[in-house]
């Protein structure tokens, strides 16, 4: 079991949760995935192999985990929430086209933030969340292809 999992089961455990064998195919699926994957992803991917697995076991499960901070929700707008399992510090980087979400990790001066959230205010952050939205690489060709088509079409007439 990765050290994610048991992160997410340690969460459960202390909150008063028993740890059954769906939370733990739950926890599992969470902590093994690079996605962001909304609440019917997850189920889609889970009852394919655990098909007594019930959707409100894992919709429970998701919106326990995301009370505790173990995960965080994402809405993208058109009720599509999605999860972030990962809360080491990055940036989520929104498609608005496709709505894909890539994350970045690059050099992050999100440590420094942190630390002067602490020392300023007190308040004490478990997760950053820093949202840049636009075009993917893919989608920003696409709407170049789409802009060019017509102005292609009157220039051949």
């Amino acid at each position: 079991m990765s050290k994610q999992a048991t992160t997410f089961l340690q969460a459960l455990k202390q909150a008063g949760y028993r740890i059954t064998p769906q939370r733990q195919v739950i926890c599992e699926y969470l902590a093994a995935t690079d996605q962001h994957p909304t609440p019917y992803q997850v189920h889609a991917a889970i009852s394919a192999e655990h098909p007594e697995i019930s959707r409100a076991t894992i919709y429970n499960t998701l919106n326990t985990l995301q009370s505790l901070g173990a995960i965080l929700e994402m809405t993208l707008g058109e009720d599509q929430t999605h999860y972030e399992t990962n809360l080491a510090p990055h940036i989520n980087l929104l498609c608005l086209h496709c709505h894909q979400i890539i994350d970045y990790a690059g050099i992050l001066p999100l440590a420094d933030l942190q630390n002067a959230l602490i020392a300023e205010t007190g308040f004490q952050p478990i997760a950053a969340k820093i949202d840049i939205i636009g075009f993917c690489q893919s989608c920003q060709q696409q709407r170049t292809a789409e802009i060019r088509a017509p102005l292609r079409a009157q220039t051949n007439r």
